[in-house]
């Protein structure tokens, strides 16, 4: 039993000091900081501490990519970096020091992915210690996720790499609960699967896969006894899905809305695509599939061109607009036969008469179908989705390691067999580094990371902002001082309101956003830029948060038209956002739409 004990000491110490180097090499910590540059996750945090889940009731707390709902300012990466953050803060603040690093804590987190890890693919009594050791280099130390922790880190790569280690350690507990399906192995693998879409809703896939398989392992060790501890099981999944869809309702209106149609930004090609509609979502499916499988293999993100919109990023890319943005590796071609040797071996597994099964068909025969079920919705999802980053490619990552994982313990045991397994050790990681140093990591900035005062003033900003006194009109105009610029991003303390309106010209561009005050209706007087004929009825369109207005009536005018929308629903008072998209959904990329805005009303 104390061997025992000293040996999980040892893999824990192993596992914080990767964990550590990782960040210390990249320079993610260090002397020069410890702190992440964007205050979002500290705010959130700030705001548990508070009592509260809106980052602050006050819209000056506004930034870029927050949303603004009925219950205040809210980040839309997800709640369980910030309560894993939260009991390392309550630590600090206890002893006077409020502000715990947020590099330490993703370095604890990290080392707590690398444990599992450790534990569930290191070398197994029998087997030769490289076998382990590809296995845990392949999974923790993934090319593409080293590639991120390489680069500068905003919010949005924060989120990416807790996504992929709590993947992680969900495969790490689906080989644990194999070797040894235990009670308690598979109850606590379970409630982890459910609380993962806390994290980031594209993990959740991974923890319903975690479920069912290990459902799966877990009655064929027990029969017809697992039943009563599967029920409770399941349960303690669903609390998980539960929090989820509880705390979106309470922060978004809606248990199926993480905000990502209420975030606020100067971006009106997302503003269309993401509230009202975008061309991308009726390509057909077989092109959809060529441009996803190509952005995933063909290395986009060393083209030369760096537009969102850009043509010729990459092979079988659609001429459809799509935003796009891949900014660091994350696949390439040498990818494709492995993963597909990862598949065939999977498969031929499930074949083998059970007599013949090995340790290493074990791990095949079941990370297969936790990796097909997975990754499957989320390559559906992103199929049509209407926007692709390599950050979101990197949600593929936990099924394309089980995968590489399958190939790698399958041919390294046929390998071994022969007297050559230290060689496929050495060609494992000759490709591995490879791999690595061919990559391209985004960019670094010298203010990330940054210091505990920047970063404490950067949270409180969002979390404590300074108020500004206003009595909200009830209109807009032309060159209205309400409505925000290049220079004036804050007017009357109001978050790029009504961004991209040139007070010069009148034209606006394909979808901009204006904060109202107790709206009955909303009325628009438009006109024709280039004196073309404009469909109004179809190419004006109006969603106060999650919901759309109906156009209730167009008045035709001498040079263009007076709409009318209005809300099926009751509206709330309060300040509210109404999110209008101007022109066809052809046209999102485009800086500015055919339309004239002269007026804005939304009161008597």
């Amino acid at each position: 039993m104390r061997m025992l004990g000293d040996s999980r000491i040892r893999t824990l110490g192993v596992a914080a000091v990767v964990a550590f180097a990782l960040l210390l090499a990249f320079r993610q910590l260090g002397g020069h900081g410890m702190y992440s540059s964007h205050g979002a996750y500290r705010a959130q945090v700030d705001a548990f501490l508070a009592g509260r889940l809106a980052l602050t009731p006050a819209p000056e707390g506004l930034a870029h990519d927050l949303a603004w709902t009925p219950t205040g300012v809210q980040q839309v990466w997800g709640l369980g970096v910030p309560l894993w953050q939260t009991p390392f803060e309550l630590g600090a603040r206890a002893v006077g020091q409020e502000g715990f690093p947020d590099r330490i804590a993703m370095a604890l987190w990290l080392a707590l992915v690398f444990l599992v890890l450790l534990r569930a693919l290191g070398a197994r009594k029998g087997e030769p210690w490289w076998i382990g050791a590809g296995s845990v280099l392949i999974t923790a130390l993934l090319p593409a996720f080293i590639t991120i922790l390489r680069g500068r880190l905003g919010v949005y790569e924060e989120a990416a790499i807790y996504s992929y280690g709590a993947a992680m350690i969900l495969l790490g507990g689906l080989v644990l609960l194999g070797h040894r399906p235990t009670r308690s192995r598979y109850l606590l693998l379970l409630l982890v699967a459910g609380l993962t879409g806390l994290i980031r809703p594209t993990v959740w896939f991974y923890g319903l896969s975690t479920a069912i398989v290990g459902s799966i392992i877990y009655i064929q060790s027990y029969g017809r006894r697992a039943l009563p501890h599967l029920a409770l099981g399941f349960a303690m999944f669903a609390v998980g899905g539960a929090a989820l869809y509880v705390t979106n309702t309470e922060r978004f209106g809606s248990g199926a809305e993480f905000g990502h149609r209420l975030n606020i930004h100067s971006l009106p090609g997302n503003i269309v695509a993401t509230r009202f509609s975008y061309p991308f979502e009726r390509v057909g499916w077989v092109e959809a599939g060529v441009e996803l499988l190509g952005s995933l293999v063909d290395r986009p993100e060393t083209a030369a061109k760096r537009d969102f919109y850009a043509k010729g990023l990459h092979a079988g890319q659609s001429d459809e607009a799509r935003w796009r943005e891949y900014y660091f590796t994350t696949y390439s071609w040498p990818y494709v036969p492995l993963v597909l040797a990862g598949l065939a071996l999977g498969v031929r597994a499930w074949r083998r008469s059970r007599r013949e099964r090995s340790d290493s068909d074990w791990c095949a025969r079941w990370l297969l179908p936790w990796a097909v079920l997975g990754a499957l919705p989320l390559f559906v999802f992103y199929l049509h989705s209407p926007s692709v980053s390599s950050r979101y490619q990197l949600d593929l990552g936990p099924a394309v390691a089980a995968l590489l994982l399958i190939a790698w313990r399958e041919g390294a045991t046929w390998v071994t067999a022969r007297g050559r397994g230290a060689l496929a050790f050495a060609i494992l990681v000759g490709l591995w580094a490879t791999a690595v140093v061919t990559s391209k990591t985004r960019g670094r900035v010298k203010a990330d990371p940054t210091d505990r005062e920047t970063a404490l003033a950067t949270s409180w900003a969002l979390s404590r902002p300074a108020t500004v006194p206003r009595a909200m009109p009830a209109s807009y105009q032309l060159g209205d001082p309400w409505i925000a610029s290049q220079t004036q991003p804050r007017p009357h303390g109001l978050y790029l309101n009504g961004i991209g309106w040139d007070a010069a010209t009148g034209r606006v561009p394909p979808a901009t956003h204006f904060f109202v005050s107790d709206p009955k209706f909303l009325e628009l007087d438009v006109e024709s830029a280039t004196g073309a004929p404009i469909d109004w009825r179809t190419e004006v369109r109006v969603a106060p948060g999650i919901s759309h207005f109906h156009l209730a009536s167009v008045e035709t005018t001498a040079r263009g038209a007076h709409l009318r929308f209005e809300s099926v629903l009751p509206v709330n008072p309060g300040l509210h956002v109404l999110f209008i998209a101007f022109g066809p959904d052809t046209e999102l990329d485009r800086s500015q739409s055919d339309v004239i805005l002269k007026k804005i009303r939304w009161r008597d």
